[in-house]
């Protein structure tokens, strides 16, 4: 029993003794698992570590070589970005140029010269001064038709040439469209001085044009006006600039005229008459008087000059004068001539029918006229209408006209000739150079420019002028008709130098057909 109750305790000790081990062998059995599962686990988080970063590793390479294909493309992009807005810099440059640049001189165009004047009427000084100079070609239309607008093109950059050289550096010059040009001079100090520049400029155009191997001469008409003293704004300047450039026209051309208030007056009238002159040819408000050339050696009637008046149903009789320069502007003078010439041959067939056969009809042809592409046409159809003998009907036409384009000219008189008509050169003596060019010229007779004998009794050397031109006249075979003979001193002097027509108001004036067929009787001796 005892030896139960000693093993009972010691079994008990043991037992705790076991227990107690038992207890550490089962914590050190669990710490072994779990050192072996957290050998486990960081082994696998080893594993998976390094899984993770030889993917990273990979997706990092592959994110770098998306990147560096990325930036390729970005900097090629770039590229293009940067040539594309090269390309649109000179495009915006070329457009502005194309707005901005005329096409043929290369000068600034009517925009650009707008938007300059612009600047200088808005930014203009008190005491500032600046000058607008319009200038326009005169006739530029004739070498357009004949030659062609190639050789018009040439004639306008050869222009071009030639203001830039007269102009002053700080001027600024533009081509405002067609044949006209337009300067802008900015600090004017004297007015006065301005003409300067003017003069100098027609000064260039002293001399001929050389076009398809030819030469012509070309002249200008030229407006100025003022700022701020003809205009405080563009646009009124620029029409004020432009009534005085119109008004030279109206002077003859070749010259210049300063704006002054009275243009816009002027300017209303030439409205006014123009709608007028539209009705008078529809209302037949046109008559056609007749004026004598006398025979001095016969002392008859050798022919009539055809002149047009307007019966105006207000203003009454109006002259030539004053509306033959608006039609020639217009156009109208085409039809207005038109009807001239044949109102003048069917009047020159009844003097005909009643046996006045040997009177010759001189009829005016304008420089618009003469250019008129219709004109041989027109002519022929009068001829036929009419049924007059064609040696009868002369047409004059000025130096000047002719003189704008020789060529063209002798071969428009050349078919007109062909019909039998013969040509007179009106004023002569009075233009540039016809003495070089008259040998050319094939007409039958000379008319000396009335100038010439205002003069002629006290002025010697007008006389001179006079009995030269007479001689030159014979030895070409042509006649010579004076003009303007109005004392019968004039009309000895010319029998001395046997000049052989007279045309003036010491026979007559211009008379209306019932007068002028009244004055053929008397002269003539038949009624």
């Amino acid at each position: 029993m005892t030896m139960e109750f000693g093993i009972l305790g010691s079994g008990n000790t043991i037992y705790e003794i076991d227990t107690t081990l038992w207890n550490i062998l089962i914590v050190v059995f669990v710490a072994l698992i779990l050192v072996i599962i957290a050998l486990i686990i960081a082994i696998k988080k080893g594993k998976d570590a390094q899984y993770h970063a030889s993917l990273t590793e990979a997706r990092l390479k592959e994110s770098y070589s998306k990147l560096e294909i990325a930036y390729k493309e970005v900097s090629l992009t770039q590229k293009e970005l940067s040539t594309k807005y090269e390309e649109l810099k000179r495009s915006e440059e070329n457009n502005r140029k194309i707005a901005y640049t005329d096409y043929l001189t290369e000068l600034p165009n009517r925009t650009a010269f707008s938007e300059r004047l612009d600047h200088v009427m808005n930014t203009l000084r008190k005491e500032e001064v600046v000058a607008v100079m319009y200038i326009d070609l005169d006739n530029f239309k004739n070498i357009n038709d004949v030659l062609g607008h190639s050789y018009g093109d040439e004639l306008l950059i050869d222009v071009t040439h030639r203001l830039k050289q007269a102009i002053d550096e700080n001027d600024y010059l533009a081509r405002f469209g067609g044949d006209e040009f337009i300067v802008l001079s900015q600090n004017i100090g004297d007015i006065g001085l301005y003409e300067e520049k003017i003069r100098k400029i027609q000064k260039v155009f002293s001399y001929p044009f050389v076009l398809s191997l030819k030469e012509f001469f070309v002249t200008i008409s030229i407006g100025v006006a003022y700022a701020p003293r003809d205009g405080k704004t563009t646009q009124s300047l620029i029409k004020n600039v432009d009534l005085a450039m119109y008004t030279a026209k109206e002077n003859g051309k070749n010259t210049y005229c300063f704006y002054n208030e009275s243009i816009n007056d002027r300017l209303m009238n030439k409205i006014e008459m123009q709608s007028e002159l539209r009705q008078a040819i529809d209302h037949d408000e046109f008559e056609v008087f007749y004026q004598a050339q006398i025979d001095l050696e016969t002392n008859a009637i050798a022919g009539f000059e055809a002149l047009v008046r307007w019966n105006h149903p207000v203003k009454g009789l109006i002259g030539p004068g004053e509306f033959i320069p608006i039609a020639e502007q217009t156009g109208l003078i085409v039809p207005i001539g038109k009807w001239v010439m044949q109102e003048a041959c069917k009047q020159l067939k009844r003097w005909e029918n009643n046996g006045f056969t040997n009177i010759t009809m001189s009829v005016n042809l304008s420089g618009r006229q003469f250019f008129d592409t219709d004109l041989v046409g027109m002519v022929k159809e009068t001829l036929e209408t009419t049924g007059i003998n064609s040696t009868n009907l002369e047409l004059e036409i000025t130096e000047t006209v002719v003189l704008d384009n020789i060529e063209y000219s002798i071969d428009v008189i050349d078919q007109i000739k062909a019909f039998g008509v013969r040509f007179s050169l009106d004023d002569f003596g009075t233009g540039y150079s016809a003495m070089n060019y008259l040998r050319m010229l094939p007409v039958s007779n000379l008319k000396i420019d009335k100038s010439f004998l205002d003069r002629l009794i006290e002025n010697q050397c007008d006389q001179k002028i006079v009995s030269s031109i007479i001689n030159l006249a014979r030895n070409l075979e042509m006649n010579v008709v004076a003009e303007g003979v109005e004392y019968e001193a004039q009309a000895d002097f010319l029998r001395s130098v046997d000049c052989k027509l007279a045309q003036g108001f010491l026979y007559s004036k211009p008379l209306p057909k019932a007068d002028a067929n009244e004055l053929l009787g008397k002269y003539n001796n038949e009624m």
